[in-house]
């Protein structure tokens, strides 16, 4: 399994492309998992198909855009709809991808309806590559924290994905002091490392392998 943390849906751009290219092939499968949305996001099916359906749907086009500079076609992306999807259909979407790729939101919330579905096991045992933005580059490590912002009031630590166990992330790095306490606070008490993302960030940890692209970096104390 290889592992992507991006910052936000520029993957595409000459920062990252590079590297990436000799990673994303043209010919992949591409499974989209959108759980990080808030349920005053997406109430329903109708809600959920207007946002992610491939001719209209903004989220759905955003998301695809980059893929699309590495060859993928719009038949080679499948989405998992959380209202419509049942954990078999998903199971099976996800294993016949060569990327699961998880968006941005709360990171919270993919894990709870990846939980619902059962599907975490399925994820962590996936042999391809995990992508995410965001939320998604949060949840991938096993325990990531979430620092204080509009959405959640306080710093909290959170159950991921049993694929990255030896650092955390803090996407959207702007310098402030409420990241820095949270990132400093975490590694303090946990011994492990922080990496830092912001816009044109990329993260890839290939087995014992972390390479650094674009303005991600490792925070110092």
């Amino acid at each position: 399994m290889m592992n992507i943390l991006l910052d936000g849906l520029d993957f595409n751009e000459s920062w990252a492309y590079n590297t990436l290219k000799n990673i994303i092939k043209p010919e992949y499968k591409i499974c989209v998992i959108p759980f990080a949305f808030h349920e005053d996001w997406i109430k329903n099916e109708a809600e959920w198909e207007k946002s992610y359906n491939k001719i209209t749907g903004e989220h759905y086009k955003n998301i695809a855009a980059p893929f699309y500079t590495y060859g993928i076609e719009d038949n080679n992306i499948t989405l998992i709809n959380y209202f419509t999807d049942n954990s078999e259909s998903a199971k099976a979407k996800i294993n016949s991808a060569d990327i699961v790729f998880f968006t941005g939101g709360f990171p919270d919330k993919i894990m709870s309806r990846l939980s619902e579905l059962g599907l975490i096991n399925t994820v962590e045992n996936h042999s391809g590559i995990i992508m995410g933005w965001s939320a998604g580059a949060m949840m991938q490590c096993s325990q990531y924290y979430i620092s204080p912002d509009k959405d959640y009031p306080e710093f909290i630590y959170e159950k991921g994905l049993r694929c990255i166990d030896n650092f955390a992330v803090e996407v959207h790095y702007k310098n402030t002091d409420s990241q820095n306490k949270s990132i400093e606070k975490y590694i303090i008490e946990n011994g492990k490392m922080v990496y830092t993302t912001q816009q044109k960030s990329a993260i890839i940890v290939d087995g014992e392998n972390i390479s650094l692209l674009g303005n991600a970096k490792v925070y110092q104390i």
